[in-house]
């Protein structure tokens, strides 16, 4: 079988986003929205009896845990957040099986804690404890462990990250979500975003034509085809969504509900992934296949522009022309060739790799680092027998490197394992992987 590889491009080095990615940490990250803008909340969104009394909650992360360095404190005063939150604890139900504790992996973020405040000034202190690698995860309070839904430490987990949410959302975005059984959270971010002319794709683009491409696809699934407004710009929202991604779609569980307006109109909607991996699925939680009937290869066919010139050059290449061709290209900085040589799948890892989830994608196409000074291509040597697919060639390759930064690999002559496909027929040969091992 083909194994596609976990480094794309090259080689040992990392792509650096300036951009940058992860949570923005405060010294007091406060999720606090205006008073008057509380009191609609409590009404819109049936704050309970037993949360209607509780002014602040404070969650504070086990800082000695993995992947909370310098986290600090997170207050959360907004009352739907509040109601959200107590709503999920007293969802819970008895932890039967304790041995589920014992299965937590190394990985798993203990010691959390809720800090509750109630009107009189009264506190309450709640524990919780989670593994995100087996969801799995307990909450004590009052001595008794007790199991919510996972999707309570994802929506705590993502507090740490989602540092400015706006939980004033409009019934028509809470409809659209809910007629396909998606909770809104919160709004994460608004932003403008001017739509391409076109959806054909030239060879050495940034792939943004793609991405607008494949989640139109999905959101005509819903019968919201955006074809329309290409060229003009639209007022893009992102919202948290509290259920997990389909079952299809693990070890990616975050989904993003992203909406598209012009004119206020809702012209568009689809979920995203976010960080990594955006590409996901239709609010009616169908794939590209589901909904095209083809595979990434025999849907990208239609979307690239087979009469630009740089492309019909590329396509007549022979697989180690190509080869050439992409470390030549680093080895000058040429980037745009670097990106004409690639699949468009592969080039399309740029858009999430990294990514800050505020945002769509990333943008700062022109600052992505290779990491490399020179790159000298001194040997081509294809293999076989390694059972790849139909239509996928491998070959092995020595490269003189000099990097700017020793990160992963040192200076000088190292080997490099390439894979090759014809994403279409007519574009022909281009680099699908680059990786350090077979």
């Amino acid at each position: 079988m083909y194994r596609r590889y976990a480094i794309i491009l090259l080689i040992t080095t990392i792509i650096l986003f300036l951009i940058g990615c992860g949570a923005v940490q405060n010294s007091q990250i406060s999720l606090e929205q205006e008073t008057q803008k509380d009191k609609v909340v409590d009404e819109e969104h049936g704050t309970t009896d037993r949360t209607k009394d509780i002014t602040k909650i404070e969650l504070i992360l086990d800082t000695n845990g993995p992947y909370w360095n310098e986290v600090k404190p997170i207050l959360i005063k907004d009352s739907k957040m509040i109601n959200d939150i107590m709503s999920m604890i007293e969802e819970s139900k008895p932890l039967t099986d304790e041995s589920k504790i014992s299965k937590m992996s190394g990985m798993a973020r203990k010691n959390n804690k809720l800090v509750i405040t109630e009107a009189e000034g009264s506190k309450k202190e709640i524990t919780f404890a989670y593994d995100a690698l087996y969801e799995i995860g307990y909450i004590e309070k009052d001595g008794e462990k007790v199991e919510p839904d996972y999707s309570f430490f994802r929506y705590v987990a993502d507090l740490n990250e989602y540092t400015n949410p706006d939980t004033n959302i409009e019934q028509q975005i809470l409809q659209l979500f809910g007629k396909y059984n998606w909770t809104v959270d919160y709004r994460i971010n608004t932003l403008k975003e001017k739509l391409p002319e076109s959806l054909k794709h030239k060879a050495g683009e940034y792939p943004v034509k793609i991405y607008w491409a494949y989640n139109n696809e999905l959101s005509k699934q819903i019968g919201l085809d955006f074809t329309d407004y290409l060229g003009k710009e639209v007022i893009v929202e992102i919202y948290r969504l509290r259920e997990s991604l389909p079952e299809f779609m693990k070890p990616r569980r975050d989904a993003r509900g992203i909406v598209l307006k012009y004119n206020d109109e809702i012209i568009g909607a689809y979920i995203d992934a976010g960080r990594h991996d955006s590409f996901a699925c239709s609010l009616d939680r169908k794939s590209l296949k589901d909904i095209t009937g083809k595979e990434w290869d025999g849907w990208i066919a239609d979307y690239i522009d087979y009469e630009d010139e740089l492309e019909i050059k590329l396509s007549k290449m022979e697989p180690e022309d190509i080869i050439r061709e992409y470390f030549k290209a680093l080895d000058k900085h040429d980037i745009k060739m670097v990106w004409a040589c690639m699949t468009r799948k592969n080039l399309s890892q740029h858009l999430s790799t990294n990514m800050n989830n505020q945002y769509l994608f990333n943008k700062d196409e022109d600052k992505i680092d290779y990491n490399i000074n020179s790159a000298k291509l001194l040997e081509i040597k294809e293999l076989k027998g390694f059972n790849n697919e139909p239509g996928v060639l491998e070959y092995q390759v020595k490269v003189d490197f000099d990097f700017k930064k020793i990160i992963t690999a040192d200076d000088g002559i190292g080997t490099r394992f390439v894979i090759l496909k014809k994403e279409s027929e007519k574009s022909g040969w281009r680099i699908d992987g680059v990786g350090t091992g077979p």
